[in-house]
């Protein structure tokens, strides 16, 4: 018996080595899976990061530049309604002129560039919450749900791109008309005040 107690407990010892062993590799074989899905995503993660920082890039002007450029513009332009064709010089006149249709411009695109820095700011908090579920492991096991997370952010941030590139166009292609006329215009109109 005891020669049979021995057969079994070195079976046994096998055995328990063995499923050890097969344990050991299955949580190997996951773990690097996990390891491999995990830093795929980190660097697909930062494909995003990078879109976002080249957008942010792209805004040459504060947040509220335009908006207030407006609304100061508008102002301008209502006092002028108040002077007399005869104080008008046809340099003062060619000047405000420009100055209307810059005017037109930043009534058009000044909303949408703030709220194009303000989405910007929406996908830098999206991609940060990304970030930190993707470091903290969340997508290791499911690759199709970080894939539709990034397509989607990939998607908003191609689009943004693309808006922003068609606002900053229009407004640089009026910024060094503002800067030329501007000065002159608004002395001008306060004379009227």
């Amino acid at each position: 018996m005891s020669h049979n107690s021995s057969k079994t407990t070195k079976i046994g010892s096998i055995f328990f080595v063995f499923i050890t062993g097969i344990l050991f590799l299955v949580s190997a074989c996951t773990g690097s899976t996990q390891s491999k899905n995990r830093e795929e995503a980190i660097q697909i993660t930062d494909s995003l990061w990078g879109s976002l920082n080249q957008i942010k890039q792209k805004f040459t002007f504060k947040i509220d530049e335009i908006e207030e450029r407006k609304h100061e513009m508008d102002s301008v332009l209502q006092w002028l309604r108040f002077a007399n064709e005869r104080q008008l010089s046809p340099e003062i006149k060619k000047q405000i002129l420009q100055y209307g249709a810059i005017y037109r411009v930043y009534k058009g695109y000044a909303s949408a560039y703030k709220r194009s820095v303000i989405k910007a700011e929406e996908y830098f908090y999206e991609i940060k919450a990304l970030d930190k579920q993707v470091k903290k492991g969340s997508y290791d096991n499911n690759m199709p749900a970080f894939g539709k997370e990034f397509r989607r952010l990939n998607g908003g941030l191609t689009e943004l791109n693309a808006e922003v590139t068609d606002i900053l166009a229009r407004l640089n292609t009026v910024e060094p008309g503002y800067r030329r006329v501007a000065g002159d215009v608004e002395a001008f109109a306060e004379t009227l005040r």
